[in-house]
């Protein structure tokens, strides 16, 4: 009878301790979920617009020459609040910032102009963060459907014309 008793504890313990660190688990999904709460609350619009927050700098690299060919400070878009909202209500942008979005895996991206009121250059980048595609001076409001040409794993939204300013191609690179 002990024997079998000390048996029952012996698989019961691993069983609950399983347990526990499923709940931990949960419990951090659900910190997860507030902080999306959070960002749905903010409720911005056009006449209270996200403000810009540096959250790090990105530079375009030549492919050819290696040189830094422009540098910004970027607003990083990571989770699907953020990556939906994108620079949508801002009324202007300083030819310094721009937005990245970080995608969880490469595959084609499609973006758009819905509530955005400035221009744009919609820049696609692979994996590998080489350049793969570019739509220049995009037009604000415009709800046409902006799709990679090519898979891609991010995409840097910056002020429209800034690519033709600073020879920003195709195949060029991208470091942060």
């Amino acid at each position: 009878m002990k024997n079998i008793i000390l048996l029952s504890f012996i698989l019961i313990i691993p069983i609950l301790l399983i347990q526990c660190d499923n709940n931990k688990n949960k419990k951090k999904r659900t910190n997860t979920n507030t902080n999306n709460v959070v960002l749905i609350e903010n409720n911005y619009n056009f006449e209270n617009p996200p403000p810009f927050r540096k959250d790090d700098e990105l530079a375009f690299i030549d492919s050819e020459t290696e040189n830094i060919i422009f540098q910004i400070d970027a607003e990083i878009a990571s989770n699907d609040i953020e990556r939906a909202r994108g620079l949508m209500y801002r009324n202007k942008m300083e030819e310094n910032q721009g937005m990245f979005f970080l995608f969880e895996r490469e595959q084609t991206q499609s973006f758009y102009m819905r509530n955005t009121l400035i221009p744009l250059d919609i820049i696609y980048i692979n994996s590998k963060m080489k350049i793969v595609d570019i739509y220049k001076s995009t037009n604000p409001m415009d709800e046409t459907s902006l799709p990679s040409a090519a898979p891609a794993q991010y995409v840097v939204e910056i002020n429209g014309g800034l690519c033709e300013k600073y020879g920003i191609e195709i195949g060029d690179l991208i470091v942060y």
